[in-house]
């Protein structure tokens, strides 16, 4: 392989929220402060809010786009390279919706990576990535689906 994949999707995709939205992330944010608090547990209400701060930010802000490459020292995700040595097989999921890429990674704490793929070019990035990995099917994880249907 001589010259790398690259492409560019958002970093998430952005549902638009309606004004109830809002008001049932405060209103639970508050309940839960308050008996944070009634109940003596400052830190777990400051937490509390903390969390909901950023899940408001980021329900507001618009998603960046982020650059894909793969090239002859793995797969870079960003401005992070994931080396082929710490990813253990691949698999690109085209069912259900848009395409990922799923990699399976060495590495404990992150244990999959998901990518988002366009279609058109699914089968080129396998093509490339065979040659340095195992494909294997694999499923994207049930928390990474659940958080999808809730639209995060």
């Amino acid at each position: 392989m001589g010259d790398s994949l690259n492409w560019s999707a958002p970093e998430y995709h952005h549902y638009q929220r309606s004004a109830d939205w809002f008001w049932a992330v405060g209103i639970i944010t508050a309940c839960i402060v308050i008996l944070a608090f009634v109940f003596g547990n400052a830190l777990f209400g400051i937490l509390i809010l903390l969390s909901a701060g950023i899940l408001v930010y980021y329900t507001i802000r618009e998603p960046i786009e982020v650059e894909y490459e793969i090239n002859q020292k793995g797969v870079q995700v960003g401005k992070e390279l994931h080396p082929y040595l710490t990813i253990e097989s691949f698999w690109a999921e085209t069912r259900g919706g848009e395409p990922k890429l799923i990699l399976k990674s060495k590495k404990t704490v992150m244990p999959y990576i998901i990518i988002p793929v366009h279609e058109d070019s699914i089968d080129e990035i396998t093509t490339v990535l065979r040659e340095f990995l195992e494909e294997k099917e694999l499923s994207e994880p049930a928390s990474h689906k659940i958080m999808e249907y809730l639209g995060f």
